[in-house]
């Protein structure tokens, strides 16, 4: 469980984006199912980095600016960063906004697993 209010309200947000992601992919949507994976691994980070720091990002930019002062605190934040390009790259950049989600198999298992990034953000919270 996170310790503030805010952060507990962002991680249940990323689960709701998460499902949302498993519906569309199961619908055969690959492309939006992406966006929403990318969604959720956002507010599953967001929700670590505000429980780490005290403050919300408010823009993907402030996002990925304080994981990299993550990788700082040492080395599980480094696999987590590593983790973490992947989302934005591979699901929401070439898959979602730019709609190349070949091979399909690939991101349909980055999909389904951003379960487990959001695990991971919720254990690197605390």
């Amino acid at each position: 469980m996170l310790a503030t209010k805010r952060g507990q309200e962002l991680l249940a947000e990323a689960w709701e984006f998460y499902d949302e992601a498993i519906k569309l992919l199961e619908q055969g949507d690959l492309r939006n199912a992406a966006g929403k994976a990318w969604d959720a691994s956002e507010k599953a980070t967001n929700a670590m980095i505000m429980e780490r720091t005290g403050r919300e990002p408010q823009h993907e930019r402030e996002t990925s600016r304080e994981v990299r002062f993550l990788i700082l605190e040492g080395e599980v934040f480094k696999a987590f960063s590593s983790r973490f390009v992947g989302q934005i790259h591979d699901l929401y950049g070439d898959c979602y906004i730019d709609n190349h989600c070949e091979p399909e198999d690939y991101h349909e298992e980055m999909i389904r697993n951003t379960d487990s990034y959001i695990r991971e953000a919720e254990r690197l919270a605390g």
